[in-house]
């Protein structure tokens, strides 16, 4: 497969795996706040806010970059990696949890916890924007490029909760369906190496 298709294919993926994980951690973290409305706001904030940072973090980080393929491999390994760790901390955010319960303004302290648990993938997530747009936009077709990774990434984002909501979780459940989702970042990952190795780290599509 020639490189440019497996680069939309993994932005695709990379975006299927974001509205995946918003919809999967959901689920645990309304058991341990008590509030579906609230959980998911604070999802939606959180990546929002994600997305924007890591697009400002990397945009320098993206341009300079000798190798972006391996730096796309190694953004999606991030988020493979705490896809598996958030696993863990969903266990220990209870006891958290009910320790602060007495003290007040707790909405705020929540929206705190939350926040800091799920900024690090979502600000990964926005650095993948800088960084495909590095490897796949040429100058001279510049809006035909980038609207090919925006619709490849869109679709991907409306993939992810129809797969979620009505394929994975019912079939295999939440924790499952999280290291499910992360296997997907980590094979992305595997897959990209495997053409920076073949590219030798050179920027072609």
């Amino acid at each position: 497969m020639k490189t440019n298709k497996v680069i939309l294919i993994a932005f695709m993926i990379s975006g299927m795996t974001a509205l995946i994980y918003e919809v999967v951690w959901a689920r645990p973290l309304q058991l341990i706040f008590g509030s579906t409305i609230y959980a998911v706001s604070t999802i939606l904030t959180t990546f929002l806010v994600g997305f924007s940072l890591g697009s400002y973090l990397f945009r320098n980080i993206a341009d300079n970059s000798k190798n972006p393929f391996r730096l796309f491999a190694l953004i999606e390994l991030g988020i493979g990696l705490y896809g598996l760790i958030i696993l863990g901390l969903f266990e220990i955010l209870p006891p958290i949890y009910l320790s602060i319960a007495n003290i007040s303004g707790l909405q705020f302290i929540q929206f705190i916890l939350l926040f800091v648990l799920i900024i690090i993938p979502a600000t990964l997530f926005g650095a993948t924007w800088p960084v495909v747009n590095r490897i796949y936009v040429r100058f001279e077709k510049t809006g035909r490029d980038i609207g090919k990774l925006y619709s490849f990434n869109s679709f991907g984002s409306f993939l992810g909760p129809i797969a979620a909501g009505f394929v994975l979780i019912p079939l295999l459940g939440i924790r499952t369906t999280s290291i499910f989702t992360a296997c997907l970042n980590l094979l992305i990952a595997v897959i990209l190496l495997s053409c920076s190795i073949k590219k030798g780290g050179k920027n072609e599509v």
